[in-house]
């Protein structure tokens, strides 16, 4: 039997004495899983230490079989990432930049980077330089690069920020085939509505500790809030970190 694609076991990590990470566990494989909580709940950190970014103080990453700590470069060719705070080169054409990301993953991507170019509408401005982009403009790009190649795990931090309905339902239609084709999603995300119909597991954590995990039916019944609508039941444990109201 194949290893999950992310398999975290017991993560912990501190920053002097804060405790960003408390003892996480999760494992995810084939799906799409939410990791939600509030601003500061550990979500971020998380992620980056599955990226081999952060060294956790304790506990254990493996994504597809590989540690990102001992060899971070195989960890890294079977993940996408998106992180919140996107960075890109203003000095490179929208195209140019997708190319760029294609070599250092090793791929061909050119027939995926034209068909994704026109899929989020961005061929007429493929060849304009970043700088001149819109925010909006440039999270669609990021997300392109981020799915080059249909890695195995997915990685997705805030993707939805700065984008229309329209593009939030072409992403949510990709991911979804995304996973019907194997691949894994890890979304991070305030949208709750989009949450609860793209995730089939969420895990909701709280000054980076788990409060909450399971399909967002589950997570609702477990709060004692069984037709409150799903932002309600999140804000409920997410803040306070108790069940029910």
């Amino acid at each position: 039997m194949s290893a999950p694609a992310l398999a975290i076991e017991g993560l912990t990590k501190r920053f002097g004495s804060a405790v960003a990470v408390n003892g996480v566990s999760l494992t995810a494989d084939r799906e799409i899983c939410g990791l939600l909580g509030a601003n500061g709940a550990g979500k971020s950190t998380l992620l980056k230490a599955v990226l081999g970014l952060v060294r956790p103080d304790a506990g254990a990453v493996t994504v597809a079989g590989t540690n990102p700590r001992r060899d971070p470069v195989e960890a890294k060719r079977k993940i996408g990432y998106l992180p919140e705070e996107l960075v890109l080169y203003d000095l490179l054409t929208g195209r140019e930049f997708l190319q760029f990301v294609a070599g250092i993953k090793g791929i061909d991507a050119s027939a995926q980077i034209d068909a994704d170019l026109d899929y989020f509408d961005l061929t007429g401005k493929s060849d304009f330089l970043i700088r001149e982009y819109s925010f909006g403009m440039r999270k669609k790009i990021g997300i392109v690069a981020a799915w080059l190649g249909n890695p195995p795990l997915l990685l997705l931090d805030e993707p939805l920020n700065g984008l229309d309905a329209e593009s939030m339902r072409l992403v949510r239609l990709r991911l979804e085939r995304l996973r019907a084709e194997g691949s894994t999603v890890v979304l991070s995300s305030h949208l709750m509505s989009f949450v609860e119909r793209v995730c089939e597991r969420c895990l909701i954590l709280r000054e980076g500790a788990v409060v909450a995990e399971g399909t967002p039916a589950e997570i609702r019944a477990a709060a004692g809030m069984p037709d409150d609508p799903f932002e309600d039941v999140f804000l409920s444990l997410a803040l306070t970190g108790k069940k029910g109201r």
